[in-house]
């Protein structure tokens, strides 16, 4: 309800399982997209398609009340595919940031706000919808050890506000509705590099940086109305609308931001990674937000571990098992008091099976990914509101070949 919402952390379900790492990650079979760099990580003759879900509950606790929410929405849906040998292209949606809550708050007399004068106040917020990101990147991979990408990215979406006071004892009196929604429209483009040390056949340590040193414009328009509120004695509500009107050309400047991570790998066994990122919100602007604004800053880290890659015979040893967790604090401020956010996450990849010649087993490129994350951010006695939420994504990843002509005898 702060700002333009949570900004959600681009990555994919095999990403959530590691705590969200992303920005030195590089494996062909997966994507990859929040570095761009990564995407030049393809087999000459495979592309990658990947689709998710995620499900999100919480539960926001206040100083009088408390409320539980539950959201599933469509994560992600991307695919990828090489132009040459250390070209590689994707293509995709992802969410960019989204809104959900709806909260009351109840002023009483033993509260350090309440004025005798105007008597108990209830507050009402609620919020819905979100911007949807649609990106087209590219990445070359350079003297076997250096890869350049980027992202060009289209913004769309809307985010919907409602804000509403009403005096209990004054059920007579006019009450107030504010009604905001924020219609996004805009291009960007963000950029990437990774830097790949291969030590013998199979282990590599990845250095990748992203980031931004301009401010990014985002456009939007912004629809609002301002209603005299008159609550009936029957429950009934009657509206004088006393604003309506609706602004062109309006601009969010998002912050410049700087991220680096490391990610070392022995082979399909094991990764082990750790991100860090840097926002300087204190040079952004949101028109519609009276939020103080702040740098922002993340860090995170992750394992991915295979017991025995090649051990068909025993299912449980093929198994992906994934583990990570997170600290990020927000780029606004609650009471002056920054809002923390701190979580664990753990996933599994599990591998699609197929039968070979003879009827053997063999395990395909093909994964079922499943993550799941739990955290909490905020502080009733610092920010008044207490956040202790759990997200569950899943989803797939298909890896397959990519034009080839078959041959039959």
């Amino acid at each position: 309800m702060k700002g333009i919402g949570d900004l959600s952390n681009p990555v994919l379900i095999r990403n959530s399982g590691m705590g969200g790492i992303s920005i030195a990650m590089r494996n062909p079979s997966y994507i990859d997209f929040n570095n761009p760099a990564s995407i030049s990580a393809r087999d000459s003759l495979s592309f990658v398609f990947d689709f998710g879900v995620n499900g999100k509950t919480s539960k926001l606790t206040g100083s009088h009340t408390s409320k539980r929410t539950h959201d599933l929405n469509l994560g992600d849906l991307v695919f990828s595919f090489p132009v040459t040998r250390h070209w590689g292209v994707a293509l995709g949606f992802i969410p960019s940031a989204f809104t959900g809550y709806a909260l009351n708050e109840k002023v009483t007399k033993e509260d350090p706000f309440y004025n005798p004068d105007v008597g108990e106040l209830l507050y009402y917020f609620k919020g819905d919808g979100g911007v949807t990101r649609f990106f087209a990147g590219t990445a070359i991979e350079l003297f076997d050890h250096l890869s350049i990408g980027f992202n060009f990215d289209y913004l769309f979406g809307k985010i919907h506000k409602t804000h509403e006071l009403y005096f209990p004892n004054n059920m007579g009196a006019f009450q107030t509705r504010l009604e905001r929604s924020y219609i996004v429209s805009d291009f960007n483009f963000d950029l990437g590099l990774q830097y790949i040390a291969r030590f013998g056949e199979e282990k590599s340590l990845v250095i990748g940086l992203i980031g931004s040193t301009t401010h990014k414009k985002v456009n939007y328009t912004e629809e609002g109305q301002d209603y005299a509120l008159l609550v009936m004695p029957n429950g009934d509500k009657n509206l004088d609308t006393i604003n309506d009107f609706t602004l062109y050309n309006q601009q969010v400047i998002l912050p410049p931001t700087l991220g680096i991570g490391f990610a070392f790998s022995n082979g399909n066994k094991w990764t082990a990674g750790a991100d860090y990122t840097y926002s300087n919100w204190g040079k952004a602007s949101i028109p519609f937000s009276r939020d103080s604004l702040i740098p922002a800053q993340s860090i995170r880290a992750g394992l991915e571990y295979t017991p025995n890659p090649r051990d068909f015979r025993r299912y449980w040893k093929i198994i992906k098992y994934r583990i990570g967790g997170h600290y990020q604090s927000s780029y606004f401020t609650v009471n002056k008091v920054p809002v923390n956010d701190f979580g664990i996450s753990f996933g599994v990849g599990l591998p699609i099976i197929n039968r070979g010649a003879g009827m053997a087993l063999m395990m395909g490129k093909t994964t079922f990914n499943l993550s799941l994350e739990s955290g909490w951010r905020g502080n009733v006695e610092k920010n008044f509101v207490r956040e202790q939420y759990n997200i569950i994504k899943f989803g797939i990843s298909v890896n397959d070949f990519w034009f080839v002509k078959r041959k039959y005898q």
